[in-house]
């Protein structure tokens, strides 16, 4: 019996302890912070994006049309496939969004808003590249000097005088050898001739469907740059440090003296010769490095005297290399730069071209005959020494020997 006894006093004492635990175990933990009544926010809706079917990789902008967003931007996660992108603005209805630099013909759009429990429909969507590599150019491939005929081919100047061709499918073919060990650049001129410089006194000229070079023309200095104005004349400068104006049949002459001024490039635009150059000279107040330009005064080539544009040297400092410019008049400037290619415009202001997307060195710039700006990016590092093809979503100006 006192065993018995035992045995069920032991179990009484073992359940009160097991009820005290319990007790504590529940004082430990805090209450639960589901709770089962509460509704999430409304599920984002997209309805459309606007542009419709596609934008531009990294440099475009786009409108998301929907319902359920968040107006307070950082509430809304928008997602490219795994790629989240920054919200610019938003409403209960429409966020504005900068495109990723990701590419891909049907990229699925999605948005998780905050406090919503689920993501949104998705919405495939096509990204187009804005900047991408041209013509199967590598490594080994010391481009310099580019130009480019009515029909889209692309001209490019390799050092061990080489000229290749690229067609408008990006095909690269050989064109010609040069007399020099490369064109540090090249124009083309009317009838298909490509006329092309390289530092020396000396222009040189390439027929039609290429073939051997000649002497075109021998000047009073050293030239790195040239173009055409609409009256046939070709005007060059470099390290001769002035304006030459060249006729069709070869006779030269000096046309604009640019003292101490080392010409970098040469790009004619609505009745003015357009320089940019970099000071040689002892004078520290002088502008340093520079764009100028003279006015075309006639047919025979003459020039007004040289306006400053726009000193460079006090904005940046870095080398410019190419001048070129839009059918709006923006000034297109490459460089050195981290930004690669900056652009001035018709007031002044200036802004770079697709920041973060293009990669320096800027070392020539040529438009194509629509919306297309073909560069030369050279860089310290060989593995990223390419032709790149932008889309700028502008007409560039004209090139008058271009026909």
């Amino acid at each position: 019996m006192c065993r018995k006894t035992s045995l069920i006093t032991v179990a009484i004492i073992y359940s009160f302890i097991l009820i005290a635990l319990f007790i504590r175990c529940e004082a430990d933990n805090p209450a639960s912070i589901y709770d089962p009544d509460k509704i999430g926010n409304p599920t984002p809706v997209i309805t459309k994006l606007i542009p419709a079917d596609s934008s531009l990789a990294g440099i475009g902008k786009i409108t998301i049309i929907g319902e359920n967003f968040s107006p307070t931007a950082e509430e809304n996660l928008v997602f490219f496939d795994k790629t989240k992108v920054e919200v610019i603005s938003a409403t209960e209805t429409e966020l504005k969004i900068k495109t990723p630099n990701i590419i891909g013909d049907s990229i699925g759009v999605k948005i998780a808003v905050q406090g919503a429990y689920l993501f949104s429909n998705v919405f495939n969507y096509k990204l187009a590249p804005a900047v991408w590599e041209y013509g199967d150019f590598d490594e080994y491939d010391d481009a310099y000097g580019l130009a480019m005929d009515s029909d889209e081919n692309l001209y490019v100047s390799l050092a061990g005088k080489k000229i290749v061709k690229v067609t408008p499918t990006g095909e690269q073919l050989d064109y010609s050898a040069t007399l020099t060990d490369k064109a540090s650049a090249m124009k083309m001129g009317p009838g298909g001739y490509i006329y092309y410089v390289n530092l020396l006194q000396y222009m040189f000229i390439i027929p039609p469907g290429g073939g051997t070079n000649e002497i075109f023309a021998i000047l009073p200095g050293g030239v790195f740059d040239l173009d055409f104005d609409s009256n046939g004349n070709i005007f060059c400068g470099g390290s001769g440090k002035a304006i030459y104006c060249i006729k069709a049949d070869g006779s030269n002459r000096t046309v604009a003296d640019y003292n101490s001024i080392y010409i970098k490039s040469v790009r004619v635009y609505n009745g003015y010769v357009y320089i940019a150059g970099e000071y040689t000279g002892e004078d520290s107040i002088a502008v340093q490095i520079g764009i100028w330009r003279n006015q075309i005064l006639n047919a025979d080539g003459d020039l007004g005297d040289a306006e400053l544009v726009f000193d460079w040297g006090s904005k940046f400092n870095y080398t410019v290399h190419s001048i070129n410019f839009s059918a709006n008049g923006d000034l297109y400037v490459g460089t050195d730069a981290p930004e690669a290619i900056i652009i001035i415009h018709p007031d002044g202001s200036y802004e770079p071209l697709y920041p973060g997307v293009i990669e320096p060195e800027s070392y020539a710039l040529c438009w194509g005959n629509r919306n297309y700006l073909y560069v030369n990016r050279r860089s310290i590092d060989p593995a990223k020494k390419r032709i790149i093809k932008i889309n700028v979503q502008t007409n560039g100006a004209p090139y008058y020997g271009r026909q």
